[in-house]
């Protein structure tokens, strides 16, 4: 069972800075809205986009074994980023380390390793980097940020004192990130999530979301009590929407809770400055879904105080919700267009939508090379571009797998699609 899975479970039981070179003519979505209120901008955009474009990934380089040297084997739960010279750094939340690889996938070292010592960790984040390039790392469990250098050298680290679940560090040493809190009122759980951007002694500076929820305590501890407590447990996690935040090269904070089919931009003091969002049609929960979210379950959940037979009897009791949530998870690409995952079905194919610099919807497809992965069905999905390619964490039999695939821009004219002259990197 992942680490983040269960944090998750504690609470339950998310010339430019860029140059982009156009074709003759700039792409419009002549049926998009562009309206501003109280120095707010609201791109409304229609179900439709306004082009025919496609994002092609192809496949060059895979790291992972599934027996062999452990140094290329994972766990369950892993994250991974790369740094401007494309060499990869993988966290391992069931080993408890990062591993570091050339950009042809070879194992160059490790960073550190399980304990509560300088440079170790109980828990992992994805691997980030501060504004002098070094490494950093959330360790929620031992409530601190963790420096390293690029050699692996343990440098320095900040403690806070509440959970912080996954944190950015802008240029400005200000911290976006959520922390999680736990209070039981009566005979009700209730978990505040708190999303916002923080000074660097972890103090609020601005809240940008608070998503609260409440779960009822177990009526006895019998296994019908514990089983019902449970079942209330997985039916509040099935589905459910979770926050996303992205922070951008220029300190701006793109944040997201698909309740609803929108994402807000905020500046790097925290003001909100627009609001993306789409009419949809909400995508059905079908019963492979269903089916695919209580295999995970049962993949990762483990207590002792919840036997098989608990969770059997708790698994049949989930009430699932009618629909997904709006969008899935989403990524800035180098050139500052915006790509949603606005659905994904495990082991068949992904839908993306694609809003440009303004927010304009401008490309809707599908994909099949890319089969995606959630750190614990309900983590964060790993997916980003960077370096002119893109990357992701890929599940295959139950064994992880990260992997980097050329990218190719291509939109659809007369009758065949052929390769778009704008370009997806800075």
């Amino acid at each position: 069972m992942t680490k983040k899975f269960i944090l998750f479970l504690v609470f339950i039981i998310a010339i430019f800075l860029a140059i982009i070179c156009f074709p003759e003519e700039p792409l419009t979505a002549e049926n998009t809205s562009i309206q501003k209120s109280d120095d707010v901008v609201v791109i409304s955009n229609p179900k439709t986009p306004a082009h025919q474009m496609r994002i092609v990934f192809k496949e060059e380089l895979t790291i992972g074994e599934v027996e062999g040297d452990e140094n290329y084997m994972f766990g369950s739960g892993i994250s991974f980023n790369t740094d401007d010279e494309g060499n990869f750094y993988v966290a391992d939340s069931d080993s408890h380390r990062i591993q570091k690889y050339d950009p042809e996938g070879k194992y160059l070292l490790t960073i550190g390793r399980e304990g509560q010592g300088p440079g170790e960790f109980r828990s992992v984040s994805v691997p980030r980097f501060d504004k002098d390039k070094n490494i950093y790392i959330t360790d929620s469990s031992n409530r601190r940020i963790s420096f390293f250098d690029k050699e692996g050298e343990y440098l320095r680290q900040i403690r806070f004192q509440e959970i912080f679940i996954d944190s950015y560090i802008n240029s400005k040493g200000f911290i976006v990130s959520y922390k999680g809190h736990i209070a039981r009122e009566d005979n009700v759980q209730k978990q505040t999530l708190l999303y916002g951007l923080f000074d660097d002694k972890f103090n609020l500076v601005e809240e940008l979301f608070k998503d609260e929820i409440k779960t009822p305590m177990p009526t006895g501890t019998d296994a019908s009590g514990l089983a019902d407590y449970l079942s209330n447990a997985f039916s509040i996690m099935a589905f459910r929407p979770l926050g996303r935040i992205v922070l951008a090269d220029d300190d701006f904070i793109y944040f997201g809770y698909p309740e609803k089919y929108e994402i807000n931009v905020y500046s790097p003091e925290g003001k909100l400055t627009r609001k993306i969002n789409r009419d949809y049609e909400p995508i059905p929960v079908s019963e492979k879904d269903k089916e695919g979210f209580i295999e995970l379950i049962k993949e990762d959940f483990s207590a002792p105080v919840f036997t098989e037979d608990i969770k059997e009897r708790a698994f049949k009791k989930i009430k699932f919700p009618k629909h997904k949530a709006a969008y899935q998870s989403f990524t800035l690409m180098e050139n500052g267009w915006l790509a949603v995952i606005n659905n994904f079905t495990l082991d068949e194919f992904t839908l993306f939508d694609i809003f440009d610099r303004e927010g304009k919807y401008i490309a809707h497809f599908k994909i099949t090379e890319i089969t995606f992965t959630f750190e614990g069905f309900l983590g964060e999905l790993q997916f980003f571009f960077k370096n002119g390619k893109a990357y992701a964490v890929t599940d295959e039999e139950g064994y992880k797998f990260v992997k980097r695939y050329n990218i190719e821009l291509q939109e659809y004219k007369g009758d065949r699609w052929v390769k778009s002259s704008i370009k997806l990197t800075r």
